[in-house]
């Protein structure tokens, strides 16, 4: 006997399709996936795990360092401020079996991938990991989906998965407009509503095809922490036409914040991440009134050994002795190059190598690199300068009792965990944008509650006097408002028809972020 007491999962996850193309692209690809409404908010994994309680090496994760990272989460107050996303990157993937399924890097992930989703599930956490839509990811050799599409989405499916990802790496003569339908209606088979993250580098205008099949996608290149790109990201965003500017579950996406990363991160394409504490709450200004998704690649825990001493560089992700199975004993050596330091070429066999039972290894010819020994379970750095055969062992002498804490920077608390800020980005309207065509200094943001985000933007390398016109906000000219500033957290007075009534100082590659909110007399 069958009973039916309502739609399947399918069947709703169809339905929710349908009604949104019958309204058209008001609300855009609403399939029910969890936090897409809004710009996500989030965290991912892109520079900051590592094995063991070391320094995070870019392209790694593994179960005991995910797991670290969901807890601190929590403990370092990006649930609390809302954030809501978890998502692993170009790290996980180890294969595929017989009938074509992917499955996860069995060292780093022993107990299956679901055992993590599930994991992040329990601490109220939406979780995403990453594909790739040519035959390779793009870092690492890990397989792609290309011609996959119902193997992976079906297994997303099965593990919990809510979020995927999909770059554009290995793509010879495919179509981004072509192709992402593809995973689209794939991952919409299988029932489970996964919201659905394009990354074709914004190269075939995403913004006008995209809200069809999928909740974001990125509409440039990568971003890394420093100002360079992120002024260019910025520009970028500027140009997209205001009929494009995102709605509910379509959201333009200028790639991964950075936030307050120094030393303590991986170096993401081999780019440390640099900027000012000026330049730093710039990006988040503008990633949040442009409403693109926050999600942030930082690492979450500080780890350092009983005599006071940090862990590689004071960054450490994951807890030592807790993640792999027992080694069998082995008769050849395995190494893979995870981030190269050096300018000179890093080539296996060439300009690097290992020994025989990964007891050590070697490089030549001025090659620099992080590396992984033994399959991924064991990580060292090897920095000699100068060309010639360099020798690197692991560490010998047993390592010290290691204490890890979650821990962001006190200017990472600042910026990230600014409720201010991020409520300008948490809201239905169309992202903000350039008040004047091809002026980039000032750029509005109007909110579903009537007030406007204004962001006073200075890309130039001295300091800029500024202000805005509320005639440029579509208000008449002796319009009253209240001004509120963001990162003060400060009630500015009551402006009337512009603010400030002369100008205000903006420094170099800073950005004033207001709040302003129309304000009517009273008659008593």
């Amino acid at each position: 006997q069958v009973v039916f007491s309502g739609p399947t999962p399918r069947l709703q996850c169809i339905m929710r399709i349908a009604i949104a193309a019958s309204v058209g692209l008001a609300a855009a690809y609403d399939n029910g996936a969890p936090h897409s409404k809004l710009p996500p908010l989030g965290w991912s994994s892109w520079v900051a795990l590592a094995p063991d309680a070391e320094h995070p090496i870019f392209d790694f994760c593994d179960e005991a360092a995910v797991r670290h990272a969901i807890d601190a989460y929590h403990s370092v107050g990006l649930y609390d401020a809302g954030y809501r996303h978890f998502h692993l990157d170009d790290c996980w993937a180890g294969g595929r079996d017989s009938k074509g399924f992917l499955y996860p890097e069995k060292r780093h992930f022993p107990n299956g991938m679901k055992a993590v989703v599930d994991y992040a599930h329990s601490k109220n956490l939406t979780f995403g990991l990453y594909t790739c839509a040519g035959t390779e990811v793009c870092v690492g050799g890990r397989p792609g989906s290309k011609d996959h599409w119902d193997n992976d989405a079906q297994i997303f499916a099965s593990w919990g998965v809510d979020w995927v990802k999909m770059d554009w790496c290995n793509t010879d003569g495919m179509k981004p407009a072509d192709t992402y339908p593809l995973m689209s209606k794939a991952m919409n088979k299988t029932g489970r509503n996964m919201h659905f993250n394009m990354c074709e580098w914004g190269k075939d205008d995403p913004w006008t095809w995209g809200p069809a099949v999928a909740q974001s996608w990125r509409m440039a290149g990568d971003h890394t922490g420093n100002w360079g790109s992120t002024k260019k990201v910025i520009a970028q965003s500027a140009k997209i036409p205001a009929e494009n500017t995102g709605k509910p579950y379509g959201w333009n996406d200028m790639d991964m914040l950075e936030t307050g990363n120094y030393d303590q991160a991986a170096h993401a394409n081999g780019k440390m991440s640099n900027m000012t504490e000026t330049e730093y709450k710039t990006e988040f200004s503008m990633w949040a009134i442009s409403a693109s998704p926050l999600v942030v690649t930082t690492p979450l825990m500080n780890c350092s050994t009983s005599d006071g001493k940090p862990i590689m560089r004071n960054g450490g992700q994951g807890i030592r002795g807790l993640t792999h199975p027992a080694m069998e004993k082995k008769y050849s050596c395995k190494i893979h190059r995870v981030e190269q330091l050096s300018k000179d070429s890093c080539k296996e066999g060439k300009s690097y190598g290992c020994f025989d039972n990964n007891q050590s290894m070697w490089t030549d010819h001025g090659c620099r690199a992080y590396f992984t020994l033994d399959g991924g379970d064991r990580s060292i750095l090897c920095d000699h300068d100068g060309h010639g055969r360099h020798i690197c062992d692991p560490e010998d002498e047993p390592m010290p009792e290691v204490k890890c804490t979650a821990w962001i920077s006190d200017i990472q608390k600042e910026i990230l965990l600014n409720k201010e800020i991020i409520a300008i980005n948490q809201d239905v309207t169309p992202q903000g944008r350039p008040v004047k065509d091809g002026d980039l200094t000032v750029w509005a943001r109007h909110l579903s509650d009537g007030s406007v985000a204004v962001a006073l933007y200075n890309a130039e390398d001295k300091d800029e006097e500024m202000f805005v016109s509320f005639e440029s906000l579509g208000w008449d000219k002796t319009q009253q408002a209240a001004v509120r500033d963001l990162w003060q957290h400060k009630d500015m007075g009551v402006a009337t028809g512009r603010y400030p009534e002369k100008t205000v100082t903006v420094e170099a590659h800073g950005t004033v972020m207001l709040r302003l909110t129309k304000q009517t007399e009273v008659v008593v």
